[in-house]
């Protein structure tokens, strides 16, 4: 399956695609199975792990603990290793950004049964600037993803505007500032599995809380023009061998390539926090319910 010639346009357009049935429901049940791997893990820690981020606000709320993220699930099993390497999608990455491709990362975002799960309005170019911004992000949807359950929502062409301030009184918070955008003008990612959606580093987004009975997983990966090369130190290679082998299609190379999106570096930071913990440092959500939600564990 390779991308249309309207598909391009409309990537560069609005910074986003929806492509339906793109993936098996073998595949899928493949992934759901290696998704509940870790979820059986989980079931037997206390606190976070460096692979396991639990839910804490959803374990307050249903007497357990809850995943809230897995980090790099491609590095510990299997099945998440196929499918950042899958052909298919690597096919339709090499049309938007060329053909050397170096992974960035990958990531299982869950959200829980009536749980916190919303995740601040941002661009990943906010948290992780490159020499030029050819990197996107593949959704791979494991479960419904509806409004309802707190889907991706997007600004249409944001990618295109400047680079976004992600502080707040002077603190690296990884999120705009609350009424920065037009929330009118926002669009919704609705998916199933079995569609993914593609997103630019520089796209405005944001989702809210899952308001339903059942989890919403969603898995991210993210991928890298080999030439794109990362600003932040915490984000330089230190290993050359593993640095290599990152790369999942083309050659490697140490030439940089500079483009002229705009960067703003994002710091100061007051500690090596994760994205969900950077973003609570807001005085604010964007989202009501995480407004009470944080009283209410304050």
């Amino acid at each position: 399956m390779k991308l249309t010639t309207d598909d391009i346009e409309q990537y560069r357009r609005t910074g986003y695609l929806i492509l339906r049935d793109v993936l098996s429901a073998d595949r899928i049940e493949q992934l759901q199975m290696a998704a509940e791997h870790f979820e059986e893990i989980a079931r037997g820690l206390e606190q976070s792990s460096s692979v396991i981020e639990l839910d804490d606000v959803a374990g307050r709320a249903l007497g357990e603990q809850r995943i809230r993220r897995i980090k790099s699930p491609h590095l510990h099993h299997d099945d998440f290793a196929a499918q950042l390497r899958d052909a298919t999608l690597l096919d339709m990455v090499e049309q938007l950004i060329g053909p050397n491709i170096r992974w960035h990362h990958t990531k299982l975002n869950a959200k829980q049964p009536h749980g916190s799960g919303h995740v601040e309005w941002h661009t990943d170019w906010g948290y992780y600037p490159h020499t030029n911004s050819d990197l996107l992000e593949i959704g791979i949807p494991l479960d419904p993803s509806t409004i309802e359950n707190g889907c991706l929502h997007a600004l249409p062409g944001s990618h295109l505007g400047p680079a976004l301030d992600h502080t707040e009184n002077g603190t690296f918070v990884g999120a705009v500032p609350r009424g920065s955008f037009d929330l009118d003008q926002t669009e919704p990612l609705v998916l199933n599995p079995g569609d993914i959606s593609i997103h630019h580093v520089c796209l405005l987004h944001g989702s809210g809380p899952n308001r339903t009975d059942g989890q919403r997983r969603l898995l991210l990966q993210g991928y890298a023009a080999a030439d794109a090369w990362p600003i932040m130190a915490q984000h330089q290679p230190s290993d050359w061998p593993e640095w290599d082998e990152r790369l999942v299609r083309g050659q490697p190379t140490t030439h940089a390539r500079l483009d002229e999106t705009p960067v703003r570096i994002p710091l100061p930071v007051t500690a090596a926090l994760g994205l969900f913990d950077t973003q609570r440092l807001m005085n604010t959500s964007h989202f009501p319910e995480a407004n009470r939600t944080n009283e209410e564990s304050s």
